[in-house]
């Protein structure tokens, strides 16, 4: 008799079970860790961003990195994978729209839709000098750098999205426990949380109240405390 798509199923699910069991052992416990501490992240900034209407990306954004976690953990690696994408794609198109109140309204209500090269763009996009004098001018030849690193992770991940062959990204072709693709993805969701906080803070860190900058200080420290004018405006500010 032919499998019914309850056996199918099963086994599938069989399969991502027997991978967390692997994804979840002891010798992971720092590298999971220290991924699932960018929910946490992106939790301080949403509570300090209170009332601001692109909040409501963010939320969405730690939302898709939990599931991308999830599919990390469970050996579905693709999705894991373009999961890592969409969040970058949302924390930074949040930052973006937040400085063009007309296009986030169109955005919220459906009428326009993400623009990547909009947000990196050189001369107007969110680590464009224009953009970093207007909110947070120190870091202004800093923030080349994090472009780039967002360029490159952007590609990267684009790779599992529109299933083109992998070039940067092994993946597997079965459901099952690959040490190599979970600990990529594991450095991926780092790179992205260093991107994020340093995205955020030169877009709000300065228009925040001296008890809110208090709260989200620590979150910024320590993923950016190696970046010389974002530690010196901090610590004159603390």
């Amino acid at each position: 008799m032919p499998d019914t798509i309850r056996d199918i199923l099963t086994r599938l699910h069989d399969c991502c079970t027997g991978t967390v069991n692997r994804s979840l052992a002891d010798e992971f416990n720092a590298i999971n860790g220290a991924s699932y501490a960018y929910s946490s992240d992106l939790d301080h900034w949403i509570t300090v961003l209170d009332g601001r209407p692109e909040k409501a990306l963010y939320a969405t954004a730690a939302n898709e990195f939990a599931l991308a976690l999830l599919n990390n953990s469970q050996g579905q690696y693709r999705n894991a994978y373009k999961g890592l994408r969409l969040t970058l794609e949302l924390v930074l198109q949040g930052v973006y729209l937040s400085a063009n109140l007309v296009v986030l309204n169109e955005w919220l209500t459906s009428q326009a839709d993400t623009s990547w090269s909009a947000i990196v763009d050189g001369d107007n996009g969110i680590f464009s000098k224009r953009f970093c004098r207007a909110f947070f001018p120190e870091v202004t030849d800093d923030a080349a750098a994090f472009g780039a690193l967002s360029g490159t992770l952007y590609r990267e991940m684009s790779e599992c999205t529109h299933g083109n062959v992998p070039n940067k990204i092994p993946l597997p072709k079965t459901i099952e426990f690959n040490r190599s693709t979970f600990e990529m993805w594991h450095a991926k969701a780092e790179t992205l949380r260093y991107i994020s906080n340093f995205a955020l803070t030169v877009r709000y860190y300065s228009s925040l109240s001296a008890e809110k900058k208090q709260r989200i200080s620590p979150t910024i420290l320590d993923q950016l405390g190696s970046v010389n004018q974002i530690r010196t405006t901090l610590e004159a500010t603390a």
